[in-house]
């Protein structure tokens, strides 16, 4: 993760930091920034994760994979999380959480979608009435 970021913009930090250091880290601009583009800026979340799964170098990241990437930076830079550890438990309620967000959304991009289908039909069909 630190290396997709690069330490202009993100300080690294890992186990031994201490509490105080830790604490200062997580309320830094950098890494309220650095938590913002994680969830925004899909080429960054690619890069950590085909660094993390190098077997999916050159191809599209499972959506499993984004999840568990996606929850090991949140505990990592979110910052109304105090600390960096990422328990089994931590990380498993976070992947759970992520993988109902992405269905979720897949969900309303498919209503969305069949909404327009619904529309162009209505509107092809109408428009060829009227010639």
């Amino acid at each position: 993760m630190f290396a997709a970021f690069g330490e202009e913009r993100l300080e690294r930090v890992d186990s031994t930091t201490s509490p105080g250091k830790l604490a200062e880290w997580k309320d830094s601009e950098k890494t309220r920034k650095a938590y913002e583009e994680l969830f925004s800026n899909h080429d960054l979340l690619s890069k950590i994760g085909h660094n993390v799964f190098k077997s999916h170098k050159e191809k599209e990241l499972p959506t499993m994979h984004c999840a568990y990437i996606l929850s090991i930076c949140d505990i990592v830079l979110n910052p109304r999380s105090s600390g960096i550890k990422c328990s089994d438990r931590s990380v498993v309620r976070r992947v759970n959480a992520f993988l109902v967000n992405i269905r979720n959304m897949l969900n309303i991009i498919i209503i969305y979608y069949k909404m327009l289908v619904k529309f162009i039909n209505y509107h092809y069909l109408t428009e060829g009435i009227r010639k």
